[in-house]
Order: structure tokens, then C-alpha cells, then sequence
């Protein structure tokens, strides 16, 4: 398939990242390339310990390859910020929501704008639109992580994760602690930011009802990709 370089939101590109084990080194992720284009929504799936969340992880520039390269816009993690390349670029959900406890749900979506000094008022519109396209109302405002359910609050990470602003989303086992009904409202939220908002969400799952959800199932086992197919979805 043609590419255009504003379809590519993320190119892995040769990478490897090593590892130190009781003094043998072991390659979690073994000379992987692929493009991730804005408009989809990935998942990559493989059994446990296969690479999958140390790739994610390197494409959050949360680590950096040991040879070769994740490439946003053309510039590899290596010699850009990536501190503002997290901040500005991309958003990471992670599976057990990592909200901050002592802050209340709007608290919480408010948080990454302030670091990023949008104006308050801005902010404190932002924080409400996203709540509210999470199904999030005003009764929920107030309350701590604490007193919402599972899937309250990993729409609350989401709404946290979309008010930053970033257009490339990477989710870790997003679903891995909802039922099924949560499950396929988070599912239903991801392909709609990227069908009409034209965001590239990355999903890591080992749940292969996500997975047929998703555009493109990409596979790794051992550290590789094995395979990639695009779904009746895409």
C-alpha cells in the first residue's frame, strides 16, 4: 500500500531492545519494523513475555532502542525531547488507570494541561467536554478514584489521556481489568477517535474479542513481528 508521510504517525524502524538476565542478554524485541498510520486503531497481540509492552514502551519514549529506531515525524526518539515528545505527542493508558488518588475525577483531566500551562479557562472546558464525551456528567466531577468502578475510571484515564491533545494514543491492556460491557465502550471510544478524529490508537491485548475490534492485528512472538492482517473493521 501507497503511503503518504502525514498518513504515518509512528515508524518502527530495526529495532532492537536488549536485555540483561543473570548475565546472558536476551533481545525482548529482535530487529521489528512497521508504520502506524493516523486513522487506525493496532492491535498487537502474542503470548506473554513475546515483546509486546517493551515496544509500546519505546514507542512512549518511555525507553530507547538499543539499535535502531521509533521515528515521529521524521526524527528518531533518540535525538529529540522526549519529555515534550510525551507531553505534546503521545498519551499511554495503562491498565490499572494510574490516576492520582488524592485528585478529584475533573482533577485529574485538568492535570496534564496545567504542565502543558493552558490557560485556565481553556482548561477547565476541555476537562468538562471530555468527561462528558465519556459519559462522564457532572455528578462525577467531584469524586475520587476511589469512589468510581473499574470502568469509571479507566474512562477517566482516557478523558485525562484526550484532553492533552495528543493524536497518537498507546494502551496497555486498556481492558484487561473490565468486564465486557466496559470493555466495548473503551472499544467503541478508541475507533471512533480514530475513524472520525483521525487519531492512531495502539492497543496491546491479550484479549482476542479487542483485537477483532481493532483495524489491523499486528502478531510478535519471540521478539518479531510474525504477522499483521487487517480486520473486517478496517
Amino acid at each position: 500500500m501507497e503511503h503518504t508521510n502525514d498518513q504515518i504517525a509512528l515508524t518502527v524502524n530495526r529495532m532492537t531492545y536488549r536485555y540483561r538476565t543473570r548475565g546472558a542478554t536476551e533481545n525482548a524485541v529482535d530487529d521489528v519494523s512497521f508504520e502506524f498510520e493516523y486513522g487506525k486503531v493496532y492491535a498487537i497481540v502474542g503470548k506473554s513475555g513475546c515483546g509486546k509492552t517493551t515496544l509500546i514502551s519505546n514507542m512512549a519514549g518511555l525507553d530507547l532502542p538499543t539499535t535502531g529506531d521509533v521515528i515521529f515525524e521524521g526524527e528518531s526518539t533518540r535525538v529529540m525531547d522526549r519529555y515534550d515528545y510525551r507531553r505534546e505527542k503521545v498519551a499511554v493508558i495503562y491498565q490499572n488507570y494510574n490516576l492520582f488518588p488524592v485528585l478529584t475525577v475533573k482533577e485529574n483531566v485538568l492535570y496534564p494541561m496545567q504542565l502543558k500551562n493552558v490557560p485556565k479557562k481553556e482548561r477547565e472546558r476541555i476537562a468538562c467536554e471530555k468527561l462528558e464525551e465519556m459519559g462522564l456528567g457532572r455528578s462525577y466531577w467531584r469524586r475520587f478514584p476511589s469512589m468510581l468502578s473499574g470502568g469509571e475510571q479507566q474512562r477517566v484515564a482516557i478523558a485525562r489521556a484526550l484532553a492533552g491533545g495528543q493524536r497518537i494514543l498507546l494502551a496497555d491492556e486498556p481492558t484487561g481489568n473490565l468486564d465486557a460491557e466496559n470493555s466495548a465502550i473503551v472499544m467503541s471510544t478508541f475507533r471512533k477517535l480514530a475513524h472520525e478524529d483521525g487519531y492512531c490508537v495502539i492497543i496491546v491485548t491479550h484479549d482476542p474479542q479487542i483485537a477483532e475490534e481493532s483495524d489491523c492485528i499486528v502478531r510478535m512472538s519471540s521478539g518479531k513481528i510474525v504477522g499483521a492482517e487487517e480486520t473486517m473493521h478496517a
